[in-house]
């Protein structure tokens, strides 16, 4: 078992009604691959951002929505492993269609939507969306999460109207409480101040 840290809280404990689905603890991402660190559906982060995320949950439950949770805290092997998997071959078109049909592995880099050194692994970011109460759907936002593509952004104007307005919900709860998003990403939250600007932490999920 990883030793976690006493500054970094498990969300599913502090808040167990969220929907925590963390990607790269299966094979549903765009490595096709489950990701060195993470050995568990488990989501953490360093106790501030936690406990904000948690009071966005509370606003989000008061419009009939729940919190859905991508991914959080990002062990530095991790970020390891995306490096060495962008030096690889291309061997898998339909990932590749799903995830990120307009650029190559090492661009996914050159372009921003993965980081060499990630605030994911400073504990301060989250990966995340919104899912309807009453249907147990997740709200449409114009793209899937990870889909490394302009239409990601979360201002792109390539969405629809709705998809639009439900980015302005996810994007209006999470600023509330002191998140600031990735613009590149609507899925993409870093808490500010981050608890810990320089370090870098590299537990495992589990």
């Amino acid at each position: 078992m990883a030793h976690v840290p006493d500054t970094f809280i498990s969300i599913g404990e502090l808040c167990p009604d969220m929907d925590i689905q963390m990607s790269y603890a299966t094979i549903e991402n765009f490595t096709g691959e489950v990701v060195d660190g993470y050995k568990s559906n488990k989501a953490f982060l360093a106790r501030d951002p936690a406990q904000a995320l948690c009071l966005v949950q509370g606003d989000a439950k008061k419009r009939g929505l729940t919190l859905k949770i991508y991914d959080s805290y990002r062990p530095v092997k991790a970020v390891a492993f995306f490096r060495t998997w962008a030096l690889k071959p291309e061997t898998n078109p339909e990932i590749k269609l799903r995830y990120y049909p307009e650029f190559s592995r090492q661009e996914l880099f050159d372009q921003g939507y993965i980081a060499k050194q990630s605030s994911h692994s400073r504990g301060a970011a989250v990966d995340l969306s919104l899912v309807d109460l009453k249907t147990g759907k997740e709200l449409d936002m114009g793209s899937a999460f990870d889909y490394f593509n302009d239409l990601s952004h979360t201002d792109s104007p390539r969405v629809s109207g709705d998809q639009r307005k439900n980015r302005l919900v996810l994007k209006e709860l999470m600023e509330a409480r002191g998140f600031k998003n990735f613009e590149q990403e609507w899925w993409h939250y870093s808490y500010k101040p981050e608890p810990f600007p320089t370090q870098y932490f590299d537990f495992d999920v589990e």
